[in-house]
């Protein structure tokens, strides 16, 4: 951690222990409210490098996924075919 980042940790740590609302706390430390939502949010993300260019992998649910157009009930599994959900979800939009 670079010197900037323990001493906010140290702050947000205080502001954590004092049982003020986060704006109260800022006020009575001669803090910037805004700044510390920031280096709040950032400690949150336990990163000390800003959260540009992150991937996040997206893995499909191992259950059915349910999806419902005008009261009707669409289960559709894993290995499903787009094509045919495309044309039933086209036939129950229509309605």
């Amino acid at each position: 951690m670079s010197t900037v980042t323990d001493r906010w940790s140290a702050k947000i740590s205080a502001w954590r222990h004092s049982g003020l609302s986060l704006a109260a706390w800022c006020r009575d430390n001669g803090e910037s409210y805004h700044r510390a939502l920031h280096w709040r949010k950032r400690l949150q993300e336990g990163d000390d490098s800003p959260a540009h260019g992150r991937f996040l992998e997206l893995l499909p649910p191992s259950h059915p996924l349910s999806l419902e157009c005008n009261g009707v009930v669409v289960h559709v599994s894993r290995g499903f075919d787009a094509g045919l959900l495309a044309d039933v979800l086209s036939v129950l939009k229509r309605g």
